[in-house]
């Protein structure tokens, strides 16, 4: 089973959730350029009658205080990959879907989460973290599972028969399929994705190309899809845009919390620290200002370096406006964690309760494998402290 995770706002919430809020009455929209469409827009926006599709004209007819900005498929990627490293950290196998759709593998994580509801449960607190909007579906395919995303399902588990009604809703010209051979279907009265499943693939050989019986088995999980996994980053790199430049340092203060919270949580689920951070100012008409901490120890927590970071700004002063923030920490070191063992029936503790659950696990394995001893794993939430009861004799998988 395939869970995708749908996000339709990435970019416009990758600005407006690193500001103050009140700024954002002004109704604002995300135009892509190459088909002269919305996108993306705010609730104000939204309250002024303007819609997703419509075009830049028409959105300015309806609304004449209106803030435009370019749609930016990388600045999305970006944001897309910072959410895949974090939930990377709780569920093992994930495929990208550019620019805005995660996948993730199901079956394989159950053995750790025991059910799907305590799997589900752990992946939405983590996506609670990012306040990013979101839908979701689930099924026996990732084709499958991202129709049933972007139809807004919402659905952990689906009978046969709301399957084939949420399916039954999903026009053929919303699917990959070519256009030519979605008019083929529709002559023969195929004209929804429900309506697929009636052809065994033997069938749909004789009558159509390759290309729609290597759909169709994909879709229904009779042919196995080729995927790429997401491998995680080494480094954290992320980029604060500015949803209008910026002429003085305080009002940078924002997206740089905003910045340095994700780097924390990047550290304290690797069980990392570093000494060094890199942020970029990109300043209009100018070269980009280059700002280099340093910590005499290795650090993590956002408010150390915040503070860090203030006592450096007061000495800068901008030279033009601010476009967007970016921050960097390629320099990174392992944060030792202490685990107590013994060879009778005790505990097994992690001394520190900021660490990764993967880094626990990890960690809890080797000892029993080196010891001869079976850990029996309990995990105490949110603060993911990890106790473990060890007994000799038996060897971890």
């Amino acid at each position: 089973m395939w869970l995708y995770l749908y996000f339709p706002m990435l970019q416009l919430e990758g600005m407006t959730k690193q500001t103050v809020s009140g700024d954002f009455v002004t109704p604002v929209i995300i135009i892509d350029g190459r088909k002269n469409q919305i996108v993306q827009l705010n609730d104000a926006a939204q309250q002024r009658g303007i819609k997703i599709g419509m075009g830049l004209g028409t959105a300015c007819a309806l609304c004449t205080q209106l803030h435009v900005l370019p749609y930016d498929d990388l600045l999305e990627r970006q944001q897309l990959l910072d959410i895949a490293n974090m939930l990377y950290q709780v569920s093992a196998d994930i495929v990208i879907d550019e620019p805005n759709g995660l996948v993730l593998k199901v079956d394989s994580m159950l053995s750790l989460y025991h059910d799907l509801p305590s799997y589900w449960q752990v992946i939405s607190g983590q996506l609670a973290q990012l306040g990013k909007s979101y839908y979701y579906g689930m099924g026996e395919s990732t084709i499958m599972a991202k129709l049933l995303a972007r139809e807004h399902c919402n659905v952990l588990v689906l009978t046969p028969c709301q399957k084939r009604h949420y399916l039954g809703k999903i026009g053929l010209t919303r699917t990959s399929l070519d256009s030519r051979v979605v008019e083929l279907l529709a002559r023969t009265g195929v004209k929804n994705v429900a309506q697929l499943e009636q052809f065994a693939l033997s069938e749909l050989a004789k009558r159509f190309d390759t290309e729609l019986v290597h759909y169709v088995g994909c879709l229904f999980g009779k042919l196995k899809e080729t995927l790429n996994y997401f491998q995680p980053a080494e480094a954290f790199e992320l980029t604060a845009p500015l949803l209008y430049e910026v002429e003085e340092m305080a009002w940078l203060e924002k997206p740089i919390e905003h910045l340095l919270s994700r780097l924390a949580l990047f550290l304290q689920q690797r069980n990392l620290v570093t000494r060094t951070l890199y942020f970029t100012l990109a300043l209009r008409d100018k070269e980009a200002l280059e700002i280099t901490l340093n910590s005499a120890e290795p650090e993590y927590k956002a408010e150390n370096w915040q503070r860090l970071l203030n006592l450096k700004l007061e000495s800068i002063t901008l030279d033009a406006p601010v476009q967007s923030v970016s921050l960097k920490a390629d320099a990174l070191e392992t944060q030792h964690v202490t685990i107590k063992i013994s060879s009778q029936r005790s505990k097994v503790r992690c001394l520190r309760k900021d660490c990764g659950l993967f880094y626990v696990l990890s960690s809890v394995s080797r000892l029993c494998n080196i010891y001869n001893l079976q850990a029996i794993l309990v995990l105490k939430r949110p603060a993911l402290i990890a106790t473990s009861h060890i007994s000799r004799h038996s060897r971890v998988n």
